[in-house]
């Protein structure tokens, strides 16, 4: 072939690529970009004080859609996301991206909440008894303007004790939150994509239900705008008169309208996919039939210490260990002080 036919053939197989590639026009949505930033301080009963980031990222979000690209990330402060990953969102389920590992985490708010009234209802020998549950809400008038946009600011107060029993643990506790929001209003495209998670409502036999059905409802009373800044102070005083203050910062900058490639919100199809929900399901029907049988057993084996055992020991130690983490991370959630609130 000669060398003029060899080009010749070659713009053609070029000029074919092209035309397929404009058979498939991107589709673009108006929305917006904006960064994300979570931060916090702690201080211990000592009156020891420590920064931290929870988690920043680069936010893309339509009034259908989000993405949240994460630059900085801490697991051990409630992130749920590393960094280099990502997180998506539709109006029913959100999906954690993983390209290190190649993995999708799935689920559906609504298995969410299923999985988590199961879990907690059999979750064996932890009791979780929450009390004096109190939510106040107030309007504090106009925020200062943020973004170039007016802000209205608002108040949310939770009071209530908690007493948590596993294994050899007892926690007791009374708990004070209170929860600042700055609200700008309501603009299409504009949204917090990754609202809904601060409105699961685990089912009535859950523990908290009772605390995040009045916070949800008070949460409503903002109406739909988005929290573009919110500050919390959580403070939980012992049964032994230590105190323990944490205190999250939420604030959105570098906000930008323009149209948005709709292809962001697609997870790579060649991941592997992780259905949490089904999995949280599985485990909490395992945990039931484990119930079950441990009480069907007769009456002198009920009757044996459920700790006798080296294995038995070490199981009710992780449970323990698992119940703390859970504890803390109901802490992180409250601080983040309406990342996950619903639009």
């Amino acid at each position: 072939m000669t060398h003029a036919r060899r080009s010749v053939v070659a713009l053609a197989v070029a000029g074919s690529a092209l035309t397929l590639a404009a058979a498939v026009p991107r589709v673009l949505s108006p929305g917006y970009t904006y960064r994300m930033r979570i931060s916090g301080q702690t201080t211990d009963p000592s009156g020891k004080a420590k920064d931290y980031v929870v988690m920043s990222g680069r936010a893309t979000v339509t009034s259908q859609n989000g993405r949240l690209d994460i630059d900085e990330a801490s697991r051990e402060r409630g992130a749920m996301v590393e960094q280099g990953g990502y997180l998506l969102y539709d109006p029913t389920s959100m999906m954690i991206v993983s390209p290190k590992d190649k993995q999708i985490l799935k689920f559906t708010f609504e298995d969410l909440e299923q999985g988590m009234s199961a879990l907690a209802a059999s979750a064996p020998g932890l009791r979780v008894t929450i009390s004096d549950v109190a939510v106040k809400f107030e309007k504090l008038g106009p925020g200062e303007p943020l973004l170039g946009m007016s802000t209205s600011k608002y108040r949310i107060t939770q009071d209530y004790k908690i007493a948590m029993k596993v294994a050899f643990m007892n926690r007791n506790s009374a708990e004070h939150i209170v929860q600042d929001y700055w609200m700008a209003d309501a603009k299409s495209g504009f949204a917090n994509p990754f609202a809904r998670m601060g409105s699961v409502r685990p089912l009535g036999g859950s523990a908290f239900a009772e605390l995040m059905s009045k916070t949800t409802d008070a949460m409503s009373k903002m109406g739909k705008g988005i929290p573009v800044k919110t500050f919390t102070t959580s403070t939980s005083t012992s049964d032994k008169g230590e105190q323990t203050t944490n205190v999250a910062t939420m604030e959105v900058t570098e906000l930008k309208s323009g149209n948005v490639d709709d292809a962001l919100f697609v997870p790579p199809a060649d991941y592997q996919v992780m259905d949490m929900g089904a999995q949280t399901r599985a485990m909490s029907v395992q945990a039931e039939q484990a119930r079950a049988t441990q009480a069907s057993q007769p009456a002198d084996a009920a009757a044996q210490p459920a700790d006798s055992s080296p294995s038995m020991k070490e199981a009710a130690k992780k449970t323990a260990e698992q119940a703390a983490k859970d504890a803390a991370a109901q802490k992180v959630k409250k601080g983040l002080g309406g990342l996950f609130r619903r639009p």
